[in-house]
């Protein structure tokens, strides 16, 4: 009997008090940590548009004066780009000024001047005339930054637009270790609160401990259990539960056991009967056909021939599934003969071939036993095996579907495959695939005793009948060893 695994009540009290306390810690953290990180970030942002807000007039005087001729071209601009890199204040990566256009007029890298950009946050500053930002990721040439755009407009008319790029290294680690801060706290909340949790889980189990130890000592020889002084809550409800209960046990301890002796004599039957209900499901079939013929032969003194020949394939059938079960139960021993495997090979893939030559299928076979070993088995119940695999793997096979035939040597074992390409093995069926009377075909079709006279075949010599299923592609395995010792036949 498989042990019971029980969680006690206080174990179950502490763990959701745990996971209440978790989840609280855990919310609390994320909200402060995004909360704090959406603060951070905001002044960043806020500082770093006031200072593009505030260069944007000098700049645009600075290239008032060199169209009109006032000072050199660049030169001004050039020293508002050095001070904006040169600010203590933020970690600049870039900083450049275009004209309307999107060409560079001055960029901290002299290598970009004259260059057009046409990235969306330049053509959005010169095209709509707002300022613009966006965090962008890190990427190979720099690291995560906030990038922003500002117009560079005056009296409706564009001038161009100030790009500056502020690196958000610094204020990742600062959330970084306020991270790490909130993790801190979070932990010892959460082992305060599970501390907190054990303590009262505990004096609430107290007494449900006691009365479980004395539940523990009730046995048929033991029903005389004194309980503690009756408590006024749902413990002491339960107290009276269990009083009745001990009442009720000293009644029915008589009729426990007769009901035991009952059931188990119920599962014998069951057991048989299940046997026998298959039995007679599957004899019945053709029982009735041929009672149905034998009435027709009766009633009409016409040629029977007809209705003979149909008595014939029912008798058969009941044959048939007689000695199936024969089979089964292993009344037959086996006849292990020595056998080369290429030999072999080629009977059963000729029987398959004859099998299957009237279904719409491709059959292929491909022996790949080389070079050929010997082999000891009972060569006619392994082609029973074969054969009534390729049958139902051509059942299973759609039109023009294929199905095939391989053999080959593995670590001392015989292998045969057949795979098909039907639907494949429902996963609910796979776990009753080989119990007899177990089929998926329709009634009168299928018996359900092939696979596990299959199973039960290869077993007497020693070997495995397994199968992978998945729609389109349905595999069942023989594995034989080569030299096989009997199994109980």
């Amino acid at each position: 009997m498989n042990a019971r695994i029980t969680v006690s009540i206080k174990t179950q009290f502490v763990l959701l008090a745990m996971l209440l306390v978790a989840i609280s810690s855990a919310l609390w953290g994320w909200w402060s940590w995004k909360n704090e990180r959406h603060l951070l970030f905001e002044s960043l942002e806020g500082e770093g548009r006031q200072m593009v807000t505030t260069l944007a007039s000098p700049i645009i005087n600075a290239l008032l004066y060199e169209e009109m001729g006032v000072i050199e071209e660049g030169g001004l601009l050039d020293n508002f780009i050095e001070e904006i890199m040169n600010n203590t204040g933020f970690p600049v990566v870039y900083a450049y000024v275009t004209d309307r256009s999107g060409k560079v007029l001055a960029h901290n890298n002299y290598s970009e001047y004259g260059k057009n950009y046409t990235d969306s946050l330049t053509a959005a500053a010169l095209a709509e005339g707002r300022y613009a930002s966006v965090l962008a990721p890190a990427t190979a040439s720099h690291s995560s930054l906030l990038d922003m755009a500002m117009p560079l407009r005056i009296y409706g008319k564009s001038w161009g637009a100030l790009r500056v790029g502020i690196s958000t290294v610094p204020l990742e680690q600062e959330l970084a270790a306020m991270a790490r801060r909130i993790m801190l706290v979070s932990l010892a909340f959460f082992l305060f609160g599970v501390l907190l949790s054990w303590l009262i889980g505990r004096g609430m189990a107290r007494p449900l401990q006691r009365l479980t130890a004395l539940m523990a000592a009730v046995s048929t020889d033991n029903l005389d259990i004194e309980l503690p002084p009756r408590r006024p809550d749902e413990i002491g409800v339960l107290q009276d539960s269990f009083l009745a209960m001990l009442e009720r046990l000293r009644r029915s301890e008589g009729e426990r056991e007769r009901a035991v002796a009952q059931l188990i004599q119920s599962e014998k039957m069951a057991s048989i009967g299940k046997i026998v209900a298959g039995v007679a499901h599957e004899v019945n079939n053709p029982l009735a056909t041929i009672a149905t013929c034998i009435y027709n032969i009766e009633q009409s003194k016409a040629a029977p021939n007809r209705s003979l020949e149909i008595l014939k394939q029912g008798a058969e059938r009941i044959e048939r599934i007689v000695r199936q079960l024969t089979d089964f139960s292993r009344a037959g021993a086996l006849e292990i003969q020595p056998f080369g495997s290429s030999c072999f090979f080629d009977e059963f893939k000729e029987f398959g071939r004859m099998a299957l030559k009237n279904r719409r299928i491709r059959f292929v076979a491909e022996d790949q036993c080389i070079p050929p070993i010997a082999m000891n088995l009972d060569k006619g119940k392994i082609h029973q095996v074969v054969l009534n695999l390729l049958v139902n793997a051509a059942d299973a096979s759609p039109e023009n579907g294929e199905v095939r035939l391989t053999t080959a040597v593995v670590d001392d074992r015989y292998l045969i495959s057949v795979h098909d390409q039907g639907n494949g093995i429902p996963d609910g069926q796979c776990e009753q695939i080989f119990d007899i009377f177990y089929t998926t075909k329709p009634a009168g079709e299928g018996t359900g005793i092939g696979l596990a006279i299959c199973k039960s075949i290869v077993e007497m010599h020693g070997g495995t009948l397994c199968f992978e299923s998945r729609p389109g592609d349905t595999t069942f395995t023989v594995s034989i060893p080569v030299s096989p010792q009997r199994g109980d036949s």
